[in-house]
């Protein structure tokens, strides 16, 4: 299983993912955009075969509650299935980075949420000139998400929908907002998720068809948001260059941070399991 999500991951910089994303969009008509880190690999055993069965359409309008109240295996097959069956999966973290190497002598671009989405938003503006850009924004705390709002609109972006993610979006009110817009480039930005739940990928894949009538593409963003607001703090370019972010983020906040910095570290058992032993 391991070499089947491997080689979903983009393995180019930032202006090919731009170029990728959008030429898939160009021919299907709306395109879905994961990013993939090595925590989430070993916490929720990506690289396991799960050998359960599911429902797809009880996760279209599950909140978090629910999740909790689910076989957790089904959770992370669903999870699974969405990393598999996504147009674009962008590779995030130096852990998985290390592990692709070991596993397929080759690097990775690091495409991190936080990065490489305001690149993409602007690279559409100069890839779709005469088009105009629309913003909706799924996820995170209502006052997170106001702020959110506010600073893209003070980047000159056109927001036409926001909705926190403890709440399911309301259809008709975004359809309403749609509806004068097919002629745009509407762009979904969902960060609907927490550490233990990967809500935002499985609601994506179980709202597949309506995403596709709504020509939408969506970036799933874990925790992008709180980082724009400044919520959460980033560190200096030197801390950033050195590849020590997560250092820096499990010190500030180890509380939110030591389980995927923990999950981060597993990578050298899976390198012995998964590439000396050749288990799977």
């Amino acid at each position: 299983m391991y070499t089947s999500i491997l080689n979903r991951l983009f393995n180019s910089n930032s202006d090919q993912a731009c170029k990728h994303i959008l030429e898939i969009y160009s021919r299907k008509g709306f395109c879905i955009v994961d990013y993939l880190y090595f925590a989430n690999i070993s916490g929720k055993q990506l690289f396991d075969i799960h050998r359960t069965s599911y429902d797809i359409s009880v996760f279209q309008e599950a909140l978090l509650p629910a999740y909790k109240a689910m076989n957790p295996d089904s959770v992370y097959k669903a999870y699974q299935d969405a990393i598999l069956d996504a147009d674009v999966v962008l590779p995030d973290g130096i852990a998985l980075q290390i592990f692709n190497f070991c596993a397929k002598k080759h690097g990775l671009h690091n495409l991190n949420g936080t990065d490489f989405c305001p690149y993409f938003l602007s690279h559409i503006k100069q890839y779709y000139p005469s088009k105009k850009l629309n913003i909706i924004l799924y996820g995170t705390h209502p006052h997170l998400l106001e702020k959110t709002t506010t600073f893209l609109i003070k980047q000159w972006y056109h927001v036409i929908y926001a909705q926190d993610g403890y709440t399911n979006i309301h259809r008709s009110r975004l359809e309403l907002a749609l509806i004068w817009k097919t002629n745009d480039i509407n762009v979904l930005l969902v960060a609907r998720t927490t550490p233990e739940y990967p809500i935002q990928e499985i609601w994506t894949l179980a709202n597949k068809e309506k995403i596709r009538e709504q020509g939408l593409i969506v970036l799933n963003q874990w925790g992008t948001f709180d980082f724009r607001v400044g919520e959460q703090k980033r560190p200096s370019k030197i801390i950033r260059k050195l590849r020590l972010e997560w250092l820096r983020r499990l010190v500030s906040d180890p509380k939110r941070n030591m389980k995927k910095v923990w999950n981060s570290l597993a990578l050298f058992r899976y390198i012995f399991d998964y590439l000396l032993l050749k288990n799977k």
